[in-house]
């Protein structure tokens, strides 16, 4: 077979999951799988709708299902899972967690005026603007006051720091910080609340909100109105549609990831991704109804001539619409408190999840094992909590919206990055051994070349071009198809003891890699549709393309592109900030591919010898894998010899008898250190080692799993003595 003339970018270090098998590597994992559940829909429900099911159950499920599945599997967070498909992946993971870090930055100076506004009901002038049932004054004082845009000057730019609001911002982040800090057991015990307190005022609201005078008719505009034009006269409203689902899903920010890295192995990852996903649609659903509803009020009460003159969005909604309909219940200052704490909830579940994402990566690296969790949640919160200055300017909600906007680009992109990563370059290597290196390529090229040359059409020239997109598309991909077909046939008659057909060929060509992913992942974390596979390669990866095109294609009103022009915003601090984060992104990406070793030190190399510790009881006859909690490093395996009364500390690459050198962290952060090894005896059967007796109290317990003992009944411990010569 031929190949291609120069080194193939992916041709070599492509893994197979079975390469990478975890198994060894500790993991804190949930309490339970209520409160995985819990905590993911929490980070899920961040958009107050979401309308569009294909971007749902075409996109959203099967991204959400491939990071929560790969998490699983890897015990790791996005950057270990994309770097155990491709070393030169490691950046699309890095860039991912860089995505959800710079909407934490900005998502947390929004709950933060969430908090100032629940204080300040309490003691400040805003209890008594909510007097008034439009909500205006409120508004006005939002943004005059709360964000502090009064000082703003006519081109917009930034005046002054509103300390007060600086200090909203650190305390919101102290208690981000206190969420995560604890690990993420305690993590799944505030999920509970955080997201079921939410759920009883959502009722709450929806109930009070439908039977107001008027709603009837801000539901039917809610539901009852289907103007199917808008989504040919609008095309940007499906790259829209898209951001909104990854928002609302939590998906390419690096949170279902890490999530799913806490979760047992052989939890069911389907299951657990469609009660995700369906929760958070049906929360949005909710949510439309209750919104809706209190507008159809408002126009009522106000005497307005259409739904309209009423309909405010963002900050307005929050502190008109909602505090006017509010008000209308008994005691409705309570009520509007209520509303503030339930967004509170809302949004620091989303936050602490983001941040979450954050803390797995740099726990799965070498530096990140060698400090504490309180370390790096501090090390975390604080740069998050610097960063996030910027949006306590008067002009803090401009630089909000701003970067909000640029960020649909990034996520965009990383959508198509991880399905590419999955879909194509997984099992890579052995595409190419099997068909040679011009197929796969090729086929690449023709899929991907194909709709960028038709997108070009479509979106980069004046005119209705959709009819000559399409001639484009299918002169360009048939062209590709049928020397793609040649050279099969080529292989078919180079190879004729291996049998080959053509249907064979096609498959190996099109489906077999990531048919094999969808299988090892299976094995593990249940049973996956087929489907899943075909999306993953075939449809989610163009989708994304052609949306990242038609986003980018998005214009003004005075027909300039919005990439670079945003709602007027100055090109300077506001478009060009925005514009680099998006290349940023990029580049992290792009470093990965051509500098890989430059992330070598984001992920732990299992070749080291850090594997989890497994105490092997030959006598009773199981085996007992010590809890990430209970040893937090560890460069050994615990094994027994039979017969030798002795459990020894061996590395895996190590012998029986002169394993390499162990280091064990145990709970009293006391540090083992050997040449040769560590001789482990149970206390029931002597404490000597090295011929001395040791004194119980030299010795670090390790409770065997699933034993709740106390210290006293020493005999069910395993003995780790603190130091050996």
């Amino acid at each position: 077979p031929t190949h291609l003339s120069s080194p193939p970018l992916f041709s070599s270090h492509t893994h197979t999951l079975e390469e990478n098998n975890p198994t060894s590597n500790p993991r804190e994992t949930w309490s339970s799988r209520t409160a995985f559940l819990f905590a993911s829909i929490g980070a899920a429900v961040g958009a107050f709708f979401v309308p569009y099911l294909f971007a749902l159950f075409v996109v959203g499920i099967p991204l959400l299902l491939l990071e929560i599945a790969m998490g699983q599997f890897h015990q790791s967070g996005d950057v270990g899972v994309f770097g155990s498909i491709h070393t030169k992946l490691r950046g699309v993971g890095l860039a991912s967690i860089m995505c959800g870090f710079f909407v934490t930055v900005y998502y947390v100076p929004l709950i933060s005026w969430v908090v100032r506004g629940f204080v300040e009901s309490f003691t400040g002038e805003m209890r008594s603007e909510w007097d008034d049932i439009s909500g205006s004054e409120a508004v006005a004082y939002f943004y005059d006051e709360v964000i502090g845009m009064s000082t703003l000057g006519e081109d917009n730019k930034p005046t002054r720091i509103v300390f007060v609001n600086v200090i909203y911002l650190g305390l919101t982040w102290a208690i981000i910080g206190s969420c995560v800090a604890f690990g993420i057991k305690w993590t799944g015990r505030i999920a509970y609340i955080t997201m079921g307190l939410p759920i009883v005022l959502l009722l709450v609201f929806l109930a009070r909100a439908v039977t107001l005078p008027g709603a009837s008719e801000g539901i039917q505009a809610y539901i009852g109105t289907w103007d199917m034009n808008i989504l040919f006269d609008r095309p940007d409203v499906w790259s829209t549609a898209v951001s909104q689902i990854f928002f609302s899903l939590g998906v390419t920010f690096g949170v279902m990831t890490a999530f799913g890295s806490h979760c047992p192995r052989k939890s069911p990852a389907v299951e657990n991704s469609i009660i995700i996903a369906v929760s958070n649609s049906a929360f949005s659903l909710i949510s439309g109804f209750a919104v809706f509803g209190s507008l159809g009020y408002l126009k009522y009460y106000e005497g307005a001539d259409s739904l309209d003159d009423v309909v405010k969005s963002g900050p307005s909604l929050l502190f008109g619409a909602y505090p006017s309909v509010l008000s209308t219940l008994p005691g409705g200052i309570y009520w509007v408190r209520l509303l503030f704490l339930n967004l509170f909830l809302l949004g620091i579940d989303s936050a602490f999840a983001l941040t979450e994402a954050v803390l797995t990566v740099v726990k799965d690296t070498v530096i990140g094992r060698r400090v504490t969790n309180k370390q790096i949640v501090f090390g975390t919160t604080s740069l998050g909590f610097l960063c996030g200055i910027v949006y306590m300017t008067d002009a803090g909600l401009i630089f909000l919206d701003t970067v909000d906007f640029y960020v649909n680009f990034i996520m965009i992109l990383i959508g198509f990055s991880k399905s590419f990563s999955a879909g194509w370059i997984y099992g890579m290597e052995e595409q190419i051994k099997v068909l040679g290196a011009k197929p796969v390529y090729a086929y690449i090229i023709t899929t991907f070349g194909s709709i960028m040359v038709a997108s070009l059409a479509w979106f980069g020239i004046r005119g209705d071009t959709t009819l000559w997109g399409f001639v484009v598309f299918g002169m360009t991909y048939g062209s590709g198809i049928y020397y793609i077909y040649r050279l099969l046939q080529e292989k078919m008659m180079e190879e004729p003891e291996k049998n080959w057909t053509m249907e064979s060929l096609r498959y190996e060509l099109t489906l077999r890699n990531v048919d094999n992913l969808k299988d090892t992942l299976a094995d593990f974390v249940g049973p996956i549709p087929a489907i899943w596979a075909v999306l993953i390669k075939h449809v989610i990866p163009p989708v994304l393309l052609i949306l990242f095109f038609n986003l980018a294609h998005a214009q003004t009103n005075e027909l300039e592109s919005e990439f670079g022009n945003y709602n007027g915003y100055a090109t300077w601090p506001y478009q060009i900030i925005g514009v680099a984060v998006v290349f940023l992104a990029c580049a992290v990406v792009l470093l990965g591919v051509f500098k890989p070793q430059l992330y070598e030190c984001l992920s732990f190399d299992a070749e080291e010898g850090e594997h989890t510790i497994t105490y092997v009881d030959a006598e009773r006859g199981t085996t007992y894998k010590l809890e990430p909690d209970v040893v937090n490093e560890t460069k050994a395996v615990v094994k027994e010899e039979e017969g030798s009364g002795y459990v020894k500390l061996e590395d895996e690459k190590g012998t029986a008898s002169k394993p390499a050198a162990a280091t064990t962290t145990a709970p009293s952060d006391k540090t083992i250190e050997s040449s040769g090894y560590v001789e482990l005896k149970d206390q029931k059967a002597g404490t000597t080692t090295s011929d001395e007796q040791v004194e119980t109290n030299d010795y670090v317990e390790i409770p065997e799993k699933g034993r709740d003992v106390s210290p006293e009944s020493s005999d069910e411990f395993v003995k780790i003595p603190k130091n050996i010569p």
